[in-house]
């Protein structure tokens, strides 16, 4: 049967864009899939039809961008399917089931705190002219299955793996607590492989995480697509014995965002309807003052070179246009109050969704437009940025102190010689133990680097901000 370029087609901000990812394998003409990718977590959702009836599999939050294309498509949603209780993100499963009348269901294991269909290995679900097979695949989590999806009497051609075997990866095997990791990663073997003779190698592989999501348990290389015959030659899981993957997958763990201990319970127990959410308070300069006078988080989303040319002082940047979500929920406690400042309602919309996506629900309070707007001259500052090659000059000039804010992997790769390695989650623990002298901070590309700055900045510190690619200070790293 020939390949079909529109056969899928992807999903990243609201719309839908045709000539998405290149199928490594040919898919029947009457199935198509429509990808929704949430970049700035890493992860993605699908929607998969028969042309009349479609399934939603790891749905996100915001559902408006499966209902907007069910709607514009004609397609009825007949069911919503988990491959397990998410740990990385609040799901819209529940939700969107309950809007579109259709079936909810989450695989057998966790207590759940509302009524669903129940789901484990061998079960079939049918929903139009398709037919999905329920394959346990424990590892991710102990309760996690897969989907194979085909038409009706034929073999699967693709199958949802969730957390389970990922491009080049797996999932890490450490979300259920530490005394699980061990035990999962040989279950996630013995799963991996069980699904492999299963299903054909030609079978389409379709993960909802590993594009970038800390729930993978390392970084594989960059592909769009991939099927269970080119991960049988590539992916660890399947190249090496038990015991060799069970080590390097353990041994390859960086931390996690500190939200992700949430995130099961919240799912487990039934998210909040998004429409059943209030609307945001607005502050003053009074309020802005007070609550930055507190010790609160008040969040700049503004792009990072403009919060360093000027921001409201004692206020912490977080690029909208990076992972937000992600390090914003890794750095601000679960409930703490929090104030989110943004150029526009438009930026503070989106920021919004990406915090709703992962349980941060209740704002203390908001603001829009710039600086000189929430402030006078006084209470605004500001620092500077500059490149490695402005760093390398300057470095016999004054004393000061570099910082590097990657994470362990990223360092042990190379770094700058006489540098202190501090990850950015660890800052805010971290900052009474460094130098009082001059700080010139760096990432791999900025963005983490300017949420430090800001921290810096926020503690009184003097900081330089190294906003470039960290492969531009090749000449001065050293691998240890």
């Amino acid at each position: 049967m020939p390949e079909r370029d529109a056969s899928v087609r992807t999903e990243a901000g609201g719309r839908v864009m045709a000539g998405g990812p290149r199928p490594s394998a040919a898919l029947p003409e009457d199935l198509e899939v429509v990808q929704l990718a949430t970049l700035s977590l890493g992860n993605r959702s699908y929607l998969i039809t028969d042309g009349t009836v479609a399934v939603a599999v790891d749905p996100q939050r915001d559902i408006e961008r499966i209902t907007a294309v069910l709607d514009s498509r004609a397609w009825r949603l007949g069911a919503v399917v988990e491959t397990h209780v998410h740990n990385d993100y609040v799901t819209g499963g529940l939700e969107l089931a309950r809007h579109s009348d259709a079936v909810y269901v989450v695989p057998a294991g966790p207590e759940l705190g509302f009524d669903t269909v129940r789901t484990g290995d061998g079960d079939e679900i049918p929903a139009g002219d398709l037919s999905i097979q329920v394959i346990a695949t424990p590892g991710h989590t102990d309760h996690h299955v897969a989907y194979a999806f085909a038409l009706r009497g034929g073999v699967p051609r693709l199958v949802c793996t969730g957390g389970s075997v990922l491009y080049g990866t797996t999932g890490r095997t450490d979300l259920m607590g530490a005394g699980m990791a061990e035990p999962l990663a040989r279950r996630q073997y013995r799963s991996a492989r069980h699904l492999a003779e299963v299903l054909p190698d030609d079978t389409v592989l379709l993960p909802t995480h590993g594009f970038g999501s800390f729930c993978a348990a390392s970084t594989a290389g960059a592909v769009e697509r991939s099927t269970i015959g080119r991960e049988r030659a590539i992916n660890p899981v399947f190249t090496l014995d038990e015991d060799a993957f069970v080590s390097s997958a353990l041994s390859g763990l960086e931390p996690y965002p500190t939200y992700y201990r949430r995130m099961a319970t919240i799912n487990a127990g039934g998210p909040t309807p998004l429409a059943d959410l209030g609307t945001p308070r607005s502050a003053d300069l009074t309020e802005l003052a007070d609550r930055v006078a507190a010790g609160e988080w008040v969040v700049d989303v503004r792009p990072r070179a403009e919060f360093a040319h000027t921001h409201l002082r004692g206020t912490v940047n977080i690029d909208a246009r990076g992972s937000l979500a992600t390090y914003l929920g890794w750095l601000v406690p679960f409930g703490a109050p929090l104030t989110l400042l943004a150029a526009d309602d438009e930026q503070l919309e989106a920021v919004r969704t990406e915090l709703l996506r992962i349980g941060f629900d209740h704002p203390a309070a908001v603001a829009t437009g710039n600086p000189l707007e929430w402030a006078g001259p006084r209470w605004l500052t500001s620092y500077p940025r500059a490149d490695f090659i402005t760093l390398a000059a300057a470095l016999a000039g004054r004393p000061m102190e570099i910082l590097d804010v990657r994470n362990g992997g990223e360092w042990r790769r190379g770094h700058l010689p006489g540098a202190r390695h501090i990850p950015l989650p660890e800052l805010p623990h971290t900052l009474a133990a460094l130098p009082d002298t001059e700080i010139w901070v760096h990432c791999h590309s900025g963005f983490r680097a300017a949420i430090a700055a800001s921290l810096l900045a926020a503690a009184g510190r003097q900081v330089v901000l190294v906003d470039d690619a960290f492969e531009h200070a090749a000449p001065m790293t050293r691998g240890q």
